[in-house]
């Protein structure tokens, strides 16, 4: 098990404000509240709220030491046990003193029973960080026996995703297979990569070519999920495929060439979509995830899920429009999902009657096909055009803004929420958008949600 924390780089500005102001080298205290997520793997704290200690609430203060009234820490508390967060104590320490010194696990023990005995949310854990500079946060959890185990890794997610490791990034790997990669992002980018978790839903025409880039960059673990098997008419698009693969589940044709690759990645396959939540929920353990599935009611559970959970989607595909051979258009498409940007339903991607019409389809199909003869929905679809060099370059275009949002290289300040590349006329297009303050993804009480009782209160296939 290990334990780690996510903040949306506009809270760990404010964190970092609070405990550094300018000019004042005393130490300085916070709090926050979290939403919880809890899997087989990783007990993840995701920060709702940070609260600043006032000045008013110290009762001692210098450069080594701080001292809080409880009337300061207890409302929290109460707000913690209302809300079903987890409790936060965060403060800093001179530079140079690192990590927890014996006097705060002294006075930490005590404010912690005090945590666990008025914070009656199911499941919860609650810890303490410590920040001797704005980067180089370190963390423990606090267990309700009185023992605490270290917080492995920090998140940061913003328009750059920023990622700190207890102990720093191992520097001892082996970059030899890498070193034209190292060249271009430097030494540290191969350990970043090792260090993460990266989920990939679909494993077709883009998600084959999304996986299959993640795994010569050097990603250490990737999850992908895909619910159906190779059909012959995929075999001209499908990376890792063969004709003999014809009938081969799509997600394990993944695992497959990531072993015959042979860089280390390790990969965990799921041959069902993720409108099962025992799927989806595997999806918790992501530092991020590329959505490559072309149905609505799939990009709706990611939407909802990079908002609850935290976890930036970068959602993708492409779209040939053409008649009688005649190609009109094609646009490929890359939106990046995130609390505070605009959704695919903001954006207009996907809608509330499309994701309605499909569970009726996949879940009720008699009902659904009653409707259609009424009039009151539309038929389906058939298939698709889909052709290689697009769905390629569209996964290119995606891993490339992950790379950006790793390592800058297209500068601090870029934040493009989509990207359109029209192919038919060579040109991309950064179209803008706002947040709809009538969509769910407004509402600020769903952002670190968490782990609750209904998983983001969505409809679910039956398992």
């Amino acid at each position: 098990m290990r334990y780690t924390i996510t903040f949306l780089e506009k809270q760990y500005q404010h964190l970092v404000a609070q405990l550094f102001p300018a000019g004042l080298r005393a130490e300085r205290a916070a709090f926050l509240l979290c939403g919880i997520s809890r899997t087989e793997e990783e007990t993840r704290l995701i920060v709702r709220e940070t609260i600043p200690v006032l000045d008013s609430e110290l009762l001692e203060q210098s450069s080594h030491h701080l001292s809080i009234a409880a009337s300061s820490f207890l409302p929290v508390m109460k707000r913690a046990d209302q809300e079903n967060a987890s409790f936060v104590f965060v403060h800093s320490h001179p530079p140079g003193v690192t990590d927890h010194s014996q006097q705060d696990e002294l006075e930490e023990r005590g404010l912690f029973r005090t945590a666990y005995n008025r914070i009656d949310t199911p499941n919860s854990i609650h810890a303490s960080l410590v920040f001797s500079d704005p980067q180089l946060p370190r963390g423990r959890v606090w267990l309700d026996g009185g023992s605490y185990e270290s917080i492995d890794l920090v998140r940061v997610i913003g328009p750059r995703f920023r990622f700190y490791p207890r102990g720093g990034f191992d520097r001892s790997i082996d970059t030899s297979f890498h070193d034209r990669e190292v060249r271009a992002f430097g030494a540290d980018i191969l350990p970043l990569l090792k260090g993460l978790t990266i989920g990939v839903v679909g494993a077709g025409g883009t998600g084959s070519s999304v996986f299959e880039q993640l795994v010569r960059l050097g990603v250490g673990r990737i999850l992908i999920a895909d619910g159906q098997d190779l059909e012959s008419s995929n075999v001209s698009r499908v990376y890792g495929s063969a004709v003999n693969d014809v009938g081969m589940e799509k997600s394990a044709l993944a695992s497959r060439m990531a072993r015959q690759i042979g860089l280390g990645t390790v990969v965990k396959h799921l041959s069902k979509p993720i409108t099962y939540a025992s799927v989806m929920k595997c999806f918790r353990d992501c530092d991020a995830i590329f959505g490559c599935t072309d149905d609505a009611w799939g990009r709706s559970v990611l939407t909802r899920f990079s908002i609850e959970y935290c976890v930036p989607v970068i959602d993708l595909g492409v779209k040939i429009e053409s008649k009688n051979g005649k190609i009109s258009a094609i646009p490929g498409r890359i939106t990046t999902l995130m609390p505070g940007k605009p959704c695919l339903y903001c954006r207009q991607q996907i809608t509330a009657e499309d994701v309605q019409q499909q569970i009726l389809q996949e879940l009720s199909p008699k009902e659904a096909e009653q409707q259609r003869r009424d009039g009151y929905i539309p038929e389906l679809p058939g298939a698709e055009p889909a052709v290689i060099p697009f769905t390629t370059a569209t996964a290119a275009f995606a891993v490339a803004e992950f790379l950006q949002r790793l390592t800058g290289f297209k500068g601090d300040d870029y934040d493009l929420g989509e990207l359109i590349l029209r192919f038919d006329e060579t040109v991309v297009r950064t179209p803008g958008a706002l947040v709809d303050p009538t969509c769910f993804c407004s509402d600020s009480s769903l952002t670190a949600k968490g782990d609750r009782v209904r998983f983001l209160d969505q409809t679910w296939r039956p398992e």
